[in-house]
């Protein structure tokens, strides 16, 4: 778990992961030039004779690990600087570009999450080629949520693929007649870290359950019966007569996904 923020504290990435510390009761610090205008709050050291490049260096070596956020795909010359010091120190790194396109901050959020897990970081190291104030609010959003994300534990992507192969998520007694009946089951068995990464991604990235929860529908809700009680509710709630047996998983996924955005959606305020 994150306990420390690191940052140089200029505007951009770096002063948004100071805020969220500060907000959120971490312990932060960094260092910055003598000569900087920084906010009194970040309780920075000033290095009377450094430069921004010693400013990288001791906060690379200090942190866990490097997290830079980036406004495009390809990398700027202060992210290939943070990717060699922190290959030169033997610390991890992890880059993230911002705009996500149809990947949503909570997708972000939870990446990092995982990598922050994985890594083991408790001190982490946050600076970024960002300057506007959305890309600042979506920093200080994104790893907001990030840090609830971590203090849930391991396993954030991969409890829902692992319950459904190893059958730990029951088959209902007998398959549900109705959708609702389906999506009481689903709210019922699934675990509520599984609820909140449904809820939280965006409806573009909802095919990707298709292969583990639709696998499951499939299997135990019975639309492949002559007489689907379900696959008729399925068609008539959608609007499509004609809704085909297979389909009707998406349909299902999708109003889940609806419900649980109104009771385990992550807020993330910016």
């Amino acid at each position: 778990m994150i306990e420390k923020i690191i940052a140089d504290g200029q505007p951009g990435a770096g002063a948004a992961a100071l805020d969220i510390a500060i907000k959120v009761g971490l312990a932060h610090g960094g260092w910055c030039l003598e000569s900087d205008a920084i906010d009194a709050r970040f309780a920075l050291t000033p290095l009377v004779d450094g430069t921004a490049a010693l400013i990288l260096e001791k906060a690379v070596d200090a942190a866990d690990g490097s997290l830079y956020f980036t406004t495009g795909l390809k990398n700027t010359i202060a992210a290939e600087a943070i990717r060699k010091a922190a290959h030169r120190l033997g610390k991890p790194h992890f880059v993230v570009a911002l705009p996500h396109g149809h990947i949503s901050a909570f997708t972000a959020s939870r990446e990092i999450a995982e990598w922050v897990v994985e890594q083991r970081i408790k001190t982490l190291h946050v600076d970024g080629d960002g300057r506007s104030a959305d890309f600042c609010a979506k920093v200080g959003g994104i790893l907001e949520a990030a840090f609830f994300l971590a203090m849930m534990g391991t396993g954030i992507s991969s409890p829902l693929a692992s319950m459904i192969e190893n059958e730990r998520i029951p088959m209902p007694i007998v398959p549900p007649r109705t959708l609702d009946a389906a999506l009481d089951h689903l709210e019922r068995t699934l675990s509520l870290k599984d609820k909140t990464t449904i809820a939280n991604m965006v409806a573009s990235e909802l095919v990707s359950l298709h292969f583990t929860l639709g696998d499951y529908i499939n299997r135990h809700f019975g639309l492949y019966s002559g007489d689907s009680e379900l696959l008729t509710d399925c068609q008539r709630r959608s609007g499509r007569w004609t809704l085909a047996p297979e389909d009707a998983v998406a349909v299902i996924v999708r109003f889940l996904w609806e419900r649980f955005r109104e009771n385990y959606r992550i807020r993330i305020i910016k």
